[in-house]
């Protein structure tokens, strides 16, 4: 790759970073990523990806893509559908088995993947996409069973998208153009697959992001190919025993109320904190975290962010139980320089602090984040660690509650 080349990369990471900046007024699907439609026997479906599965423009995942591929697919075979959703806009090919993380992949009897215009419009090298979608697609078929059919997405029109317009727009398109290319090639190697080129989606004058009517358009392309695969499975004795997908079990009691919150930036307290610690710190980001199983959820923000992401991806994997850890550039950082969530979220400079629950156990941080690196002194650690004394008093009473404990 020539010098040219990284310097067009690194201007496209800059632009598309700038064009999810922008979006920060535009309502998205934060709700529980799951859908379930009609009654009788149970198909169970993974979607994986970004970009048309995030739910931009809707409020829940069920207008979103989620919910219209439930419905949709549901009516198409007769059967019942549950549909999940994992993955986040900040996805990528080479963090995409990373979301998976822990996930048992024996429980879905179809996976559908819907990603890559991040990639395009960041100009990810074919060589890259190509090795990211090999890996991720043999990972599902390794991890499914009775050869599961595994539905792929093209990517959409870049230039469809109301935002991306100009040079690197049109790159964008050219790159997306031919990452499909390779896309169809790679998921026609894979048994009991199939790839799908989306139509340039119809956007709704006053809903320019995304609606359910553009979701139902998408969900019917993919169902059309899901659905005969599905009933080939069938057809080869290969019927579920399981009737529903086990839901999530919590290892901190007071989980669910957090994240219940968390759709709203987080409880009053919290929110008022990493509000607070945001301009005291003069930071782009303060959050209070949590550390659950395999993800790192965000409890509290004080902007956008995704719900979770990937703990294996995250700074707060990095952090002691006892002190705090100051990160002054990550993309210097031996630890964190490869990291492509890290890269892609264009927030080198992090500091963040351990909160514990009742029990002394660490269960997330109190974090601070910056688009440029910046001296470890930059922050104060002493006000770093009260702010996370505060949060850690909020999270410790909801964990009170949770567990029936009446306090003072």
């Amino acid at each position: 790759m020539t010098l040219s080349d990284l310097a067009l990369r690194g201007a496209a990471r800059l632009w598309y970073a700038k064009k999810l900046a922008d979006r920060g007024a535009v309502p998205y699907a934060r709700d529980e990523p799951r859908a379930a439609a009609g009654v009788g026997p149970v198909d169970h479906v993974l979607l994986i990806g970004n970009g048309p599965a995030h739910g931009w423009g809707v409020v829940t995942h069920r207008l979103a893509l989620c919910g219209q591929l439930a419905d949709v697919l549901s009516e198409t075979t007769g059967r019942a559908v549950e549909v999940e959703y994992v993955g986040a806009e900040l996805m990528s090919i080479e963090s995409a088995v990373a979301w998976l993380g822990d996930r048992d992949l024996t429980d879905y009897d179809a996976v559908v993947v819907v990603m890559g215009m991040s990639d395009a419009v960041r100009l990810t090298p074919l060589a890259v996409w190509q090795a990211g979608l090999e890996r991720l697609l043999a990972h599902i078929r390794e991890g499914v069973r009775y050869q599961a059919p595994i539905v792929m997405a093209g990517i959409q029109s870049v230039t469809s998208e109301p935002q991306y317009r100009g040079v690197i727009a049109a790159l964008g398109q050219r790159r997306a153009d031919a990452m499909n290319d390779v896309s169809e090639r790679v998921v026609g190697s894979f048994v009991n697959s199939a790839f799908v080129r989306l139509a340039r989606p119809e956007y709704q004058p006053e809903r320019p992001f995304g609606s359910p009517q553009t979701y139902r358009v998408w969900a019917a392309e993919l169902a059309a190919a899901a659905a005969p695969l599905l009933e080939e499975r069938r057809a080869r004795g290969a019927e579920r025993r399981r009737s529903k997908v086990e839901p999530r079990s919590w290892q901190w009691p007071a989980a669910p109320a957090v994240l219940e919150a968390a759709a709203e930036r987080g409880t009053p307290e919290l929110r008022r904190l990493v509000d607070a610690a945001k301009i005291e710190c003069g930071v782009a980001l303060a959050v209070v975290t949590l550390l659950e199983g395999d993800r790192m959820w965000f409890a509290a923000a004080s902007a956008d962010t995704p719900v979770a992401i990937p703990l294996e991806l995250s700074y707060d994997l990095h952090v002691p139980n006892d002190r705090a850890l100051v990160v002054p550039n990550a993309m210097a950082d031996p630890r964190f320089k490869t990291n492509p969530f890290i890269a892609q979220s264009h927030l080198p400079f992090y500091a963040g602090h351990p909160i514990h629950d009742l029990q002394g156990r660490m269960i997330g941080t109190f974090c601070v984040l910056a688009p440029q690196s910046r001296p470890a002194g930059s922050i104060r650690l002493n006000v770093l660690a009260n702010y996370a004394a505060q949060a850690e008093v909020e999270l410790q009473r909801l964990e009170a509650e949770a567990l029936g404990i009446v306090t003072a």
